[in-house]
C-alpha cells in the first residue's frame, strides 16, 4: 500500500492542493525536512510559490498539512463509530486493522522515519505533527469508547488512557521494526496477528461482566 494523497474526487482547488501535497511528500522523503525547500516543491508540483504559500503559509505549514491529510485518510477508514455498533469487539478489530495497515504503508513508514530523524532539531514541528496525527487517533477512539460505555456496551473506563494504550499495543514492535527497515516477510499476516493479539489483550478489561460476547 502506497500513501498517495490525491485519490478522491475533489473540487478544483482541493485537487490542486492534494497534488501539491503529493509533490511535497516526494520532496520531503527525498531531501529530508531541513534540505527540502518550497522551490523544490514548486518544481515537482509545477505550481507557483504564491499558490503554495496561499494554501500552506510556508514549509512548516506544508509539512503539517501533509501529516494532517495522512491522519484524515486513516480516520476516514474507521467504521461509523457514532452509529449503532452492536459488536464492539468487531469494531475494535476493524479500527486496529485500518490503523495498522495505514501506518505500515511504505510511504507512511518513510514519513515517520523522517519525523523521528528531524524531531530533535525541530521540536516544535515534531510536537505539531504529533498533535495532528497520533493525538487525533487517540481522541477519535476515546470518543467511541465513551459512547460505547454510556450505552453500556463496555464497562466504565478512562477512555483517553485506554485509547492511547490500545493503539500502542496495536503498533507494538511491528512499527519499530518497520522504522528500522526490518519488515517481516509476510506483512499481511503480521498485521493480522498484531490486531488479534491487541483486541484479545484489551477485551477482558473492556467487556461488561454481563456481556455474553466471548
Amino acid at each position: 500500500m502506497v500513501l498517495t494523497l490525491a485519490v478522491r474526487a475533489r473540487p478544483r482547488g482541493e485537487t490542486r492542493r492534494a497534488q501539491i501535497l503529493d509533490a511535497a511528500l516526494t520532496v520531503f522523503l527525498e531531501h529530508g525536512y531541513d534540505r527540502a525547500t518550497i522551490d523544490l516543491v514548486v518544481q515537482r508540483a509545477s505550481a507557483s510559490k504564491a499558490t503554495i504559500y496561499s494554501f500552506f503559509g510556508g514549509k512548516e505549514g506544508l509539512f503539517e498539512a501533509l501529516v494532517s491529510e495522512y491522519a484524515e485518510r486513516i480516520l476516514a477508514g474507521f467504521p461509523d463509530l457514532d452509529g449503532g455498533i452492536i459488536d464492539v469487539r468487531a469494531a475494535l478489530k476493524s479500527i486496529a486493522q485500518r490503523y495498522l495497515e495505514m501506518v505500515m504503508a511504505p510511504d507512511a513508514v518513510a514519513l515517520w522515519r523522517l519525523i523521528v530523524a528531524e524531531g530533535p532539531r525541530f521540536p516544535a514541528l515534531a510536537k505539531d505533527v504529533y498533535r495532528v496525527s497520533n493525538e487525533r487517533f487517540v481522541a477519535r477512539l476515546a470518543q467511541a469508547l465513551r459512547s460505547w460505555s454510556a450505552r453500556k456496551r463496555i464497562r466504565p473506563l478512562d477512555a483517553d488512557h485506554v485509547a492511547r494504550q490500545f493503539l500502542a499495543v496495536v503498533r507494538s514492535d511491528l512499527h519499530i521494526l518497520a522504522l528500522s527497515g526490518l519488515l517481516p516477510d509476510d506483512l499481511e499476516t503480521a498485521i493480522h496477528k498484531n490486531v488479534q493479539e491487541a483486541v484479545k489483550t484489551f477485551w477482558p478489561a473492556l467487556r461488561r461482566k454481563d456481556d455474553e460476547q466471548s
